[in-house]
């Protein structure tokens, strides 16, 4: 699959919801041709020193509007990690890789002695209404998906989160959530 790519220092992974902002004229082409496809396009972290990491997560443009800036804003929800293969950067500096989707993390139910990742987590998102209500009530009751939200909003190295999104299921980041908040 070939994506149009977005190095970005956030990190999104499948299910979770963020607004971009977009002026640079690479990343409005980005965004018309991802409207007009449907497709999408890849969400890639950068690390410390500004170099795209080789794991990012497929993203679809669920929303957009015209900022009180004149700005374009962008609502998008992520689908399915993936790998870059390899990339190519085009004259505007946009880069477009030839990826491999990976799956996405096994669900599974919270135990009882895990529900203080689901409320941390909920009260945290008390913040952020707009983000808060795409998510569903049942989403916070599974543990890969609360995860994945922990590891979205944690104030950790761009590093620390890529040996997390690199593993196969929630098992480390739920350790390293837990040696975080307790």
């Amino acid at each position: 699959m070939i994506l149009p790519l977005f190095p970005l220092s956030i990190c999104l992974l499948p299910q979770g919801f963020t607004q971009l902002r977009i002026f640079e004229p690479r990343y409005k082409r980005l965004v018309t041709e991802s409207l007009k496809s449907g497709e999408g396009f890849g969400l890639c972290m950068l690390t410390s020193d500004n170099q795209l990491m080789p794991l990012g997560t497929w993203v679809h443009i669920i929303d957009f509007e015209t900022l009180d800036d004149g700005l374009l804003g962008i609502s998008i929800e992520g689908k399915q990690r993936f790998k870059i293969n390899q990339f190519d950067t085009e004259a505007d500096g946009l880069k477009r890789g030839d990826v491999s989707l990976i799956p996405d993390w096994p669900q599974t139910d919270l135990k009882p002695k895990q529900h203080f990742l689901r409320e941390t987590l909920q009260d945290i998102l008390q913040q952020y209404p707009q983000q808060l209500s795409h998510y569903k009530d049942d989403d916070f009751n599974n543990l890969s998906w609360v995860c994945q939200r922990w590891l979205e909003i944690m104030p950790i190295s761009p590093e620390e989160k890529y040996q997390c999104i690199n593993s196969h299921n929630h098992e480390m980041t739920q350790a390293l959530i837990t040696s975080i908040i307790k």
